[in-house]
């Protein structure tokens, strides 16, 4: 028994050490004008310990004056070793970088908001070199543009697709012209507008369909609860406003930690999304009683939560 505990213990620490700070690094710190690099950065936490909302930097178009962005992939969720320790995550955000100036650039910190303390990546340094120039060559002069005879057939040949193009639509509005210049003149009488239904009718209409699939019956599990927490978060975000389908799990129950919603509320729906969360990135297999139970929980979510109706003033 001592030996067994003394062996979950240093699981435990080794989960808990693997957790390090926020990290930036490059693809490669040399390049030429123009050239491109990726930058990196990552910031790992534990799904299994609770932590709360990550706060990353503001990213514009530059990151100095003279180090430019060009691309911003957004942040990804990952699992790096699922086979090992399914909790052990990392958030990756993926920066695509130029400078179109010669010289050592430094690249500093990002600071990162990480329960409720300012975390700094290391400094970089960005090398960027000039294209190397044979000066002892003579320069040359550019080559004046050469004319072409023209061609009727190679004209053809390149603007036949144009001109069939324009030949049918001109054909199209002639026909459209016609056809309403000569259509029977009738009194439309507009179609009576149905009224949209309540958001939580609508959100049970959602899962009632799911239900009606029986994806985890055929053995599609990890659809089955993609779907359910899509349904969940699209009516968390009509319903309260905050941007469900863009966060992460922790990201979300922090932001609805300050919103009307009560705590149960948001107990159960943490619960359903963790659960979805280990069914989709760590392969947990969920009993036949738990894909049942998370429908019947996300219906009760949604009626326990759904707007109070409103009543008009009596005249």
């Amino acid at each position: 028994m001592r030996t067994a505990a003394i062996i979950l213990l240093l699981v435990s620490l080794h989960g808990q050490a693997q957790v390090l700070g926020p990290q930036a690094t490059l693809d490669t710190s040399r390049i030429r004008i123009g050239e491109q690099t990726m930058l990196m950065l990552e910031v790992p936490y534990r799904a299994d310990a609770g932590q709360g909302a990550i706060g990353w930097p503001m990213i514009g178009d530059t990151l100095t004056a003279h180090v430019r962005v060009v691309t911003d992939a957004g942040i990804d969720s990952v699992i790096p070793d699922p086979e090992d320790d399914p909790f052990a995550m990392v958030l990756r955000r993926r920066l695509t970088i130029t400078s179109f100036d010669s010289g050592f650039w430094a690249i500093p910190p990002f600071a990162f908001v990480q329960d409720g303390d300012t975390v700094g990546t290391e400094p970089l340094l960005l090398t960027v070199e000039t294209v190397p120039v044979d000066t002892a060559a003579g320069f040359r002069d550019i080559k004046d543009i050469a004319e072409l005879p023209f061609s009727w057939r190679y004209w053809w040949k390149q603007n036949w697709p144009y001109v069939a193009g324009a030949a049918g639509l001109i054909a199209v509005l002639a026909f459209v012209v016609w056809r309403l210049r000569n259509r029977p003149v009738r009194a439309d009488v507009p179609a009576p507008e149905t009224p949209p239904l309540p958001l939580h009718e609508r959100v049970l209409q959602a899962l009632d369909d799911l239900e009606r699939r029986r994806l985890w019956q055929d053995g599609q599990v990890k659809e089955h609860h993609s779907e359910l927490t899509d349904i969940l978060r699209g009516y968390i975000e009509e319903r309260y406003g905050v941007p469900a389908l863009e966060r992460t799990t922790d990201e979300l129950l922090g932001e609805l930690r300050v919103s009307p919603m009560t705590r149960d509320a948001q107990e159960s729906l943490g619960n359903l999304l963790r659960l979805a969360d280990l069914v989709k990135f760590a392969k947990y297999t969920a009993l036949p009683a738990e894909n049942e139970q998370a429908l019947r929980t996300a219906r009760e979510l949604v009626m326990r939560t759904r707007p109070e109706p409103s009543h008009a003033p009596r005249p």
